[in-house]
């Protein structure tokens, strides 16, 4: 865990931080001992998509359409949505069609993460493809990080970089995983895609808790559905 204003690591106990002395919102849920890992975050995904299985094809759906409309004034709005349902659903409760209304509830920061997440891999990406795939395992939290630690988009984005360095290995199996998940989805007729998009966002929701815990609030708002 990390200072929201500092950046100073501190323990998951802390009240507030050594350094600054900025209070910590207490957590409901803290980072695990030992993380998972990649099997498990995928199957956590797998159990919450088809626990709920036609409400997050339809997200899946919207996903997609607004990805080929105005990717980068809908798709962040529309993504951070589908991340807050796949935590909702992740979490024992049960993701809704209108939980995507949250992503647009968080406008600015939604589509300023989803450019500046798609700028920085692109152009890792340009120094050969491998640093462009640990780019993309390295910022899969920011929109997690906006929702629960109610972060700026780019505090979400280093955050997101800082804790995911740590795990690295574990990180970069995941996103080779959820690599596959869309590759089986565009073979299936492009079907498959509607389920392996909810999915790659589930798996994420499911290591971001393991990886970072869960703020109390977080954890209350999810129980009620609001944010």
């Amino acid at each position: 865990m990390f200072c929201d204003r500092c950046g100073t690591p501190v323990p998951a106990s802390a009240a507030q931080c050594p350094r600054c002395q900025a209070p910590l919102a207490a957590l409901a849920v803290v980072p695990a001992a030992v993380p998972r890992g990649a099997g498990a975050w995928i199957s956590s995904g797998w159990t919450a998509v088809t626990g709920n299985f036609w409400i997050f094809v339809l997200l899946g759906l919207i996903y997609v359409a607004a990805g080929s409309t105005v990717p980068v004034l809908v798709q962040g709005p529309v993504a951070l949505g589908l991340q807050w349902a796949a935590l909702r659903q992740v979490s024992g409760s049960r993701a809704e069609v209108n939980d995507l209304a949250f992503g647009f509830n968080q406008f600015p920061h939604a589509v300023l993460v989803c450019l500046t997440t798609s700028l920085l891999i692109g152009v890792a990406t340009l120094f050969l493809i491998i640093p462009g795939l640990i780019a993309a395992a390295l910022l899969q939290f920011p929109y997690l990080l906006v929702i629960d630690r109610k972060l700026d988009f780019w505090g979400a984005i280093k955050e997101s970089f800082s804790v995911s360095q740590r795990h690295m290995g574990s990180l970069f199996a995941l996103f080779l995983l959820q690599v596959c998940l869309v590759i089986g989805g565009v073979l299936l007729c492009g079907a498959g895609v509607l389920v392996a998009i909810p999915m790659i966002y589930a798996s994420a929701a499911a290591a971001y808790i393991d990886l970072f815990g869960l703020q109390a609030s977080t954890k209350s708002s999810i129980s009620v559905g609001t944010r």
